[in-house]
């Protein structure tokens, strides 16, 4: 049996059975595409940079815990016996000045000789680019002293870095007064209470704390002598109308709220 071949059809396939995608659905493909990926890169980048900061935070929480913790523990054991002279030498703005602690147990002592210290000095002082820094100096009386009350460097650490600014206020028991400084020539006793108050560059809280100073519960408080409402003003010689800051003895710091 003879079969005739098939013969060739010209007639085209309709558009519906070719395959392949056009250049608009190439193109929106891949639009669809780059915002998936977009929105996946910025969820993973918002979540490192919340751990970035979470981290951050927690450094900056631990410094300042550490470093309340030792200061409240060292002007709490001090003698009564010292020389206590607060506020002079500013030489940074928005900074406290030096304060000067001339006998008793010095603090952040890394070194056995400096555990010998006669005197302290914590300063604070520009640190360049807008910042501040808190540092502690402990001092030795040279070998030919000018004057009475020289010392000289033995070793120098910094202790807060990054400060906006830092202050320290000193209350006088007997006025019942808080001041900017204080003077041992003026007032032989140390103060009362220490108040400091700083903000560090990288943190937006502002931290206040108040120590009692000179081992005073050796000898009792009086109630009499408890800080009254007010601060100091601008000389430290008035008092004004801010608020002191609250005191207890089961928890001898106070913490300012957010600004």
């Amino acid at each position: 049996m003879f079969i005739h071949p098939t013969a060739t059809s010209n007639t085209a396939h309709p558009a519906s059975a070719r395959g392949g995608f056009t250049l608009i659905e190439v193109l929106a493909a891949l639009a669809l595409m780059m915002v998936v990926m977009a929105g996946v890169y910025g969820i993973s980048g918002a979540a490192v940079e919340l751990g970035r900061s979470m981290s951050d935070a927690r450094v900056i929480e631990t410094r300042v815990t550490n470093f309340v913790t030792v200061w409240r523990d060292y002007f709490e054991t001090l003698p009564p016996d010292i020389r206590f002279t607060g506020g002079v030498n500013k030489t940074a703005h928005n900074g406290a000045g030096t304060l000067r602690i001339e006998g008793g147990k010095p603090p952040f002592a890394w070194h056995r000789a400096l555990q010998l210290a006669p005197a302290v000095e914590l300063a604070v002082e520009n640190a360049g680019s807008g910042a501040m820094r808190l540092v502690v100096r402990h001092l030795r009386e040279p070998e030919r002293p000018l004057r009475p009350g020289d010392y000289e460097v033995m070793a120098e650490m910094p202790l807060l870095e990054d400060l906006d600014y830092m202050n320290w206020q000193y209350y006088d028991a007997e006025e019942r007064k808080w001041f900017n400084n204080w003077d041992p020539e003026k007032r032989p006793k140390p103060p009362l209470f220490l108040r400091v108050r700083f903000r560090l560059l990288r943190d937006a809280r502002v931290h206040e704390h108040v120590f009692w100073v000179a081992n005073d519960l050796a000898e009792g408080i009086n109630p009499n002598a408890m800080p009254a409402q007010g601060g100091p003003s601008a000389n430290g010689n008035t008092p004004t109308n801010n608020t002191a800051a609250p005191v207890n003895a089961t928890n001898r710091t106070a913490t300012a709220p957010l600004r």
